[in-house]
């Protein structure tokens, strides 16, 4: 679940430790994958992403900045990572620390090898209007375009999955989060109840599945494993407000 339970991600599946001990129920599996360089470079990337989205869900709400950072003439890579890390970064804690808001932020300098102009994306947290000049003033090499991120794991999921894909990690720099971010490992709990568990998605009460981000597919090994992304179900008062369930 993220911190404030709003949303969640539920994988079932048989690890390594813990597989089917019945032969009929092992036979079950699909054909064993075959785990080539790429594929394997595929899982890692899709795990990345999904780390990555928890990170951005527990951290970021709706309003929140996405920051987008263009430089009005060519610098290079070593040149706009300076100018973003010892210039802006330095220049966002300032003013965030006179906003009263904690300056936390993941971001990316994308374009460093090739692709593109070079160019800067931070994720931070809303501040009164007050402070959006000042945060556009402290990037004088270009353009800052400001959007509201969306608060909602599609959101997260598709910022994420942008940040990790194969042509922006070749071409890009690390991502980088900051060290006051809240991170949470996910809870794991091993089922012993059954021979095999049941492949379907549910949602816990008071959740209800997103459809279009769940799926299920094999692992490498050709065993099942289900993910279900849910959010928490907004409910009427009888005042005609929206209360949001509990989890």
């Amino acid at each position: 679940m993220s911190q404030n339970r709003r949303f969640g991600i539920i994988k079932k599946y048989y690890s390594h430790r813990a597989l089917p001990l019945h032969p009929a129920t092992r036979e079950k599996r699909a054909k064993k994958q075959n785990v080539t360089k790429e594929t394997q470079a595929a899982v890692n990337r899709r795990l990345r992403a999904e780390k990555l989205s928890r990170l951005i869900i527990d951290n970021f709400e709706t309003g929140d900045l996405y920051i987008t950072l263009t430089c009005r003439e060519f610098m290079d890579a070593e040149m706009i990572t300076k100018a973003f890390n010892d210039g802006f970064k330095r220049r966002i804690r300032d003013i965030y620390k006179k906003a009263g808001v904690p300056a936390k932020y993941i971001s990316v300098l994308e374009n460093l090898n090739g692709g593109g102009r070079p160019h800067a994306h931070i994720l931070l947290p809303a501040v009164p209007m007050k402070w959006i000049e000042k945060i556009k003033a402290a990037w004088p090499h270009g353009n800052v375009e400001i959007k509201l991120f969306g608060g909602h794991l599609r959101d997260a999921e598709k910022m994420a999955d942008y940040f990790t894909k194969e042509k922006i990690a070749d071409q890009s720099g690390r991502i980088q989060p900051s060290r006051n971010l809240v991170r949470r490992e996910p809870k794991k709990e091993r089922v012993t109840r059954a021979d095999a568990y049941n492949p379907e998605l549910v949602a816990p009460k008071g959740y209800r599945i997103i459809k279009d981000l769940s799926y299920r597919t094999y692992t490498a090994e050709g065993y099942p494993i289900s993910i279900a992304y849910i959010e928490r179900i907004e409910q009427k008062t009888p005042y005609g407000n929206r209360r949001e369930g509990k989890g």
